[in-house]
């Protein structure tokens, strides 16, 4: 008993983020610290392109739960450089990497600091011609501790990461995927703060309309069509100058998710015609669930689809309630099993956050397809 108690006790050697991005290997998800979401880049006149954001994320998803460890991790190249064939545009990225500098909170003699760091130490470029061909890299010691201690995390879609086309709306993914399943799901800062958050040089887009016009609404569109959260913003003016902006990230109802998920499977040529909706788009909704299913995973594990497929105030309490919210007076057993004839097993596989979206958005679908009682 004595043994069992201290180990109990014993602290763990790694943060919640590690073990999560552990059991996340190979899901087609990662888990990327808060820390790195929050970090910023100290130099104003500094900004990540986007196949060195993309590729900082992909490494990040390679280390998975040891990207802690002061040792050399493994990349495949053709992740890196995608359906390229030249590699020429991934090494200036990562050249690009090696030579930016890094910025964080920190307390030196119990005062506020900044901490000013590498994230990469090394990188190891393999020969073209090995039909295995690789890269080898080790994040500095500096970004092992962070990651080691780390203990929140934002989970990201891998199949979003790559089909992003704006490095500011890649960033945007990423502060609204530590955001959007919280219960304040909202950023709030000056101009100022703003730029720092998206990582925008000081002497670009100087003024907000153009800020507005470059950063914020491409993001936008590009969250609408590939994210499961959705960006909106509100501006707080003093005369005509924009002095303070609200973020926020709501998710997407069942539906819309859906959409995004079969978006994201789909080649990127196109992407912008159907955004406009200049081109047609056909979607099978049993084909969208099982996408959405399988690719898709929650910040919180907290709910679960009842195993008796019963949705009552008994077994299912929380689905029931949003029967009856969303149903629009429907009894929430009949929107039960439209839910699973529409789902099948696929309705296992959704919990938390998503399982909430997933049954809130079919219960105003089916309540909007059959009337108001």
């Amino acid at each position: 008993m004595a043994a069992w108690y201290l180990c109990r006790m014993e602290p763990s050697p790694i943060g919640r983020t590690m073990r999560v991005a552990h059991k996340l290997r190979s899901s087609g998800d990662m888990a990327i610290a808060h820390e790195l979401i929050d970090i910023r880049l100290p130099r104003g006149d500094q900004e990540l392109s986007l196949i060195a954001r993309r590729s900082l994320l992909l490494m990040l998803e390679a280390a998975a739960g040891d990207a802690w460890r002061y040792e050399f991790h493994r990349i495949a190249k053709q992740t890196l450089r995608g359906k390229h064939k030249d590699m020429g545009h991934v090494r200036r990225a990562l050249d690009e990497l090696m030579g930016v500098w890094f910025a964080t909170p920190d307390m030196l003699d119990g005062k506020a600091a900044v901490r000013r760091f590498h994230l990469l130490d090394e990188v190891a470029d393999h020969n073209d011609n090995i039909a295995s061909a690789f890269i080898e890299f080790r994040f500095s010691k500096r970004a092992c501790e962070l990651l080691q201690r780390s203990e929140v995390y934002a989970r990201l879609s891998r199949e979003a990461i790559v089909k992003f086309r704006s490095a500011y709306a890649l960033r945007v993914y990423e502060v609204g995927s530590a955001l959007y399943g919280r219960r304040d799901p909202i950023w709030r800062g000056d101009v100022q703060a703003l730029r720092k958050l998206l990582h925008v040089p000081d002497k670009v887009y100087t003024n907000f309309a153009d800020l507005r016009r470059r950063v914020l609404e491409p993001a936008r569109d590009e969250l609408d069509q590939l994210s499961e959260f959705d960006l909106s913003w509100t501006e707080r003016t003093k005369g005509r100058q924009v002095i303070e902006v609200e973020l926020r990230f709501t998710a997407k109802g069942g539906r819309m998710a859906l959409a995004a998920a079969e978006e994201n499977k789909r080649h990127s040529s196109g992407r912008r015609a159907r955004r406009d909706g200049t081109a047609e788009t056909i979607v099978d909704p049993a084909e969208v669930a099982r996408l959405i299913s399988r690719t898709a995973a929650n910040l919180t594990a907290d709910l679960v689809w009842p195993a008796n497929d019963v949705v009552s105030p008994y077994s299912g309490e929380e689905l029931h309630r949003l029967g009856v919210e969303h149903g629009a007076g429907h009894a929430v057993d009949r929107l039960a099993s439209a839910y699973v004839a529409f789902m099948g097993n696929k309705r296992r596989e959704l919990t938390g956050e998503r399982l909430r979206s997933s049954w809130a958005g079919f219960c105003a679908t089916k309540a909007e397809q059959w009337g108001k009682v």
